[in-house]
């Protein structure tokens, strides 16, 4: 899981800096599968996945916006994917 969700964190970073070099599309539904097949641990997935479906849908406004919200909707995936990376690196990290 740990590799899927780098992959989609490096395909999330370059449609950020070459929008039209990568389909977010591809890297949301790994990440489906992904969960589909290796559960969700607690909602942390389904907010990365979300996360990144929204910034998916800001790709269009990317270079356009007047505004942050494309920038503020990358920034959010990719913190989500950070720490659900982050999560698999230390699987003792529950805090009880």
């Amino acid at each position: 899981m740990k590799e899927i969700l780098q992959q989609v964190l490096r395909d999330l970073e370059q449609a950020y800096d070459n929008p039209d070099s990568v389909d977010l599309e591809e890297s949301i539904r790994k990440l489906e599968s992904a969960i589909e097949q290796y559960g969700d641990k607690g909602t942390m997935l389904r907010d990365a996945l979300t996360a990144l479906r929204q910034a998916k849908n800001s790709m269009a406004h990317l270079e356009t916006a007047k505004d942050f919200a494309p920038e503020s909707s990358f920034g959010q995936a990719h913190n989500a994917l950070e720490q659900a990376i982050k999560s698999f690196e230390d699987p003792d990290n529950d805090p009880l």
